[in-house]
This record gives C-alpha cells, sequence and structure tokens, in this order.
C-alpha cells in the first residue's frame, strides 16, 4: 500500500560519527554545542599558524574543500577573491582569508595559485587533498563555501554543520534539503544553519556572502545563533537509516 502511495523518495544521505568535533582526533581543541566559542578560535588559530595565515582571530575565515571544475562553482570563488580581499571601509570586505583545498582541472588549479600569490598570508591554496586537513578546515573556519551548479546531495554542508561552521550554498539539490537559509532575521534566526543563494552567477553569490560576512563581523549574537542551530544538527547515519526504514516499513 505505501509503495503504491509513494513510489519516489528523495533520501539525504548520512554521514560518518568520524564528523564529531567532541571526538575528532585531527583537531587541536574538541568541542560540543556548550563550548565551540572557544574551542573553534584555537582551532582557527593553529590553522593559521599551520598553513602561514596570518595570526588573526578576528578576521572571517572562509574555506573550500572539493573537485576543481566547474560544476563545483570554484570559479566564482576565484573571480570574487579580489572583492573580498580589498578593504573598502565598509566594516566587511577586507577582513577574510579564505583556505581553498582541492584538485581538478589545471586552469582552476592556476587560479588557486595565483590567488595565494597575490594575496599571500591572507589566501591559502592547497592544491591536492588531505583528510586531516579537511577535518581541520571544519573545526577552524566560520563559514564553509559551496558554490555547486548542482549538488545532487553533497556532505561537505554537512560535516561543517556539525562544527558549527555555516555554509554558504547555492540553492540546489541537497545544499537546499540540508541548509536552512537565513532570509529573515526575525523569523529564522532560531531555525537557520547557514546561508542560501539562488542563481550560479558572482553577483547573487557575493550578494549573500556578503550577508554572511556582515553578520559575522558586527551581529556576533546572531551569528552565534545560527551556529548553535547548525552544531545541533543531526546528519548522522543513524538518522538516515530511520528515514529508509520509516519508507520502507
Amino acid at each position: 500500500e505505501k509503495a503504491g502511495r509513494r513510489r519516489l523518495v528523495g533520501i539525504l544521505n548520512g554521514i560518518s560519527d568520524e564528523w564529531n568535533p567532541a571526538t575528532d582526533p585531527h583537531i587541536p581543541a574538541n568541542y560540543s554545542a556548550a563550548d565551540f566559542t572557544i574551542a573553534k578560535r584555537k582551532c582557527k588559530a593553529a590553522l593559521q599558524k599551520e598553513l602561514g595565515l596570518i595570526p588573526d582571530p578576528d578576521v572571517a575565515l572562509l574555506g573550500f574543500c572539493g573537485r576543481l571544475c566547474y560544476q563545483k562553482g570554484v570559479h566564482l570563488i576565484t573571480e570574487i577573491i579580489p572583492w573580498l580581499m580589498t578593504d573598502t571601509g565598509n566594516g566587511v570586505n577586507g577582513r577574510v582569508q579564505i583556505l581553498l583545498m582541492g584538485k581538478g582541472d589545471s586552469n582552476s588549479e592556476d587560479q588557486l595559485r595565483i590567488a595565494e600569490g597575490c594575496y599571500r598570508g591572507r589566501v591559502c591554496s592547497f592544491v591536492g587533498f588531505k583528510a586531516e586537513l579537511e577535518h581541520k578546515m571544519m573545526a577552524a573556519c566560520d563559514l564553509l563555501l559551496m558554490p555547486s551548479q548542482y549538488e545532487p546531495c553533497g556532505l561537505p554542508q554537512m560535516y561543517a554543520q556539525q562544527y558549527a561552521t555555516l555554509p554558504v550554498v547555492h540553492e540546489t539539490g541537497g545544499l537546499k534539503d540540508s541548509v536552512r537559509g537565513l532570509f529573515d532575521e526575525a523569523h529564522s534566526a532560531k531555525s537557520a544553519t547557514g546561508f542560501l543563494f539562488s542563481g550560479f552567477n558572482s553577483n547573487k553569490f557575493m550578494e549573500r556572502l556578503y550577508q554572511a560576512l556582515d553578520i559575522f563581523h558586527n551581529k556576533k549574537a546572531l551569528f552565534k545563533q545560527l551556529q548553535e542551530n547548525a552544531i545541533k544538527s543531526d546528519y548522522y547515519w543513524p538518522q538516515a537509516m530511520d528515514e529508509y526504514e520509516r519508507q520502507i516499513d
């Protein structure tokens, strides 16, 4: 009977419990929903030192980890790096550092290297992949960038939320399904876990990223509320398995 009523159902992936900031052996300070603020600052300081970024607890640390190709939207990130890095006196731009990790097409790899060369100490480009570094990134970053053109599900945005790192994602596929966006501060502050933009172009991406950075720098209480929402999310496998059972039984 159930099969007749519902022939097609989408169920999000689950994530392994290795992505748990309370027990993660790869990060310098473990934490939970009760004590993440100080621990994340320690993780940020440690990663800045390890990667040669300028030590600064007050910058917004942005991360990207993924395949370097058009579909992942990495070009949207590299296009706006000069905008991010330039201090225009608005209290937001210029107060940013970026960590980019991935491998893929040679042009994208070159763009990452160029960005690091232009903004040494503020941009770190790791061409390749290192699992331990991805864990450290999730713990240290304030925002995770996932401007994918399409994404059937995606996992980094789930990892990030468990680490109280807020995803900035394109409103598509599994990204839309797993990140609750802040569209109205008055009504969604207690539920939002990140920021979604609609329209696969750099202007739309910049608009939403500016909102995220403005909140990080100028609305600390709101940013912390979103972090609390995110870290209390549950994208681990038991929850996904329960959903399978609900649909099948």
